[in-house]
């Protein structure tokens, strides 16, 4: 498959992209709340975490989600921080703002990284979807039928 080293990004930013449909479009709400602690305690440390680590093998999964929360909540910090001198000072926007460049150049710098890589040194995440074949599929063998509990 043509996308299977950066499948996890793709899927990183569309969930970015829904995130920031989601801020325009809902003024408050649940949807807002599920997918922005997401982002702020994780999203922008993954990013991050596959642009340091492209290669398969140098960390493990769990220390690359530990990374991630560690360096997603320092990065929202030091975004804060350089934000706060800016002319834009401290709001929704801005922060979104950055965070989405943030993300969406690391994505790019992890594309370029694991590009480089042997087809199997890249780190990937394997997406497995499939419907199941609906001719196959059959009901419960059984002799009573629910009608015969009514009738």
């Amino acid at each position: 498959m043509r996308f299977e080293r950066i499948a996890d990004l793709i899927l990183l930013n569309l969930l970015v992209i829904v995130l920031i449909a989601a801020i325009i479009f809902l003024p408050s709400g649940i949807v807002r709340i599920i997918l922005g602690v997401p982002f702020v305690v994780f999203f922008l440390g993954y990013a991050l975490v596959a642009a340091l680590f492209p290669r398969r093998g140098v960390i493990s999964g769990i220390e690359r989600i530990a990374l991630s929360i560690g360096l997603s909540i320092s990065v929202v910090s030091l975004l804060g921080l350089i934000i706060n001198y800016t002319p834009w000072g401290i709001s929704l926007g801005s922060i979104l703002g950055s965070a989405i460049i943030f993300i969406f150049a690391m994505s790019g710098i992890v594309w370029v990284r694991r590009r480089s890589l042997a087809k199997g040194e890249a780190f990937s995440i394997q997406f497995h979807w499939s419907l199941p074949n609906w001719g196959t599929v059959s009901g419960p063998k059984c002799c009573l039928s629910p009608w015969h509990l009514f009738w």
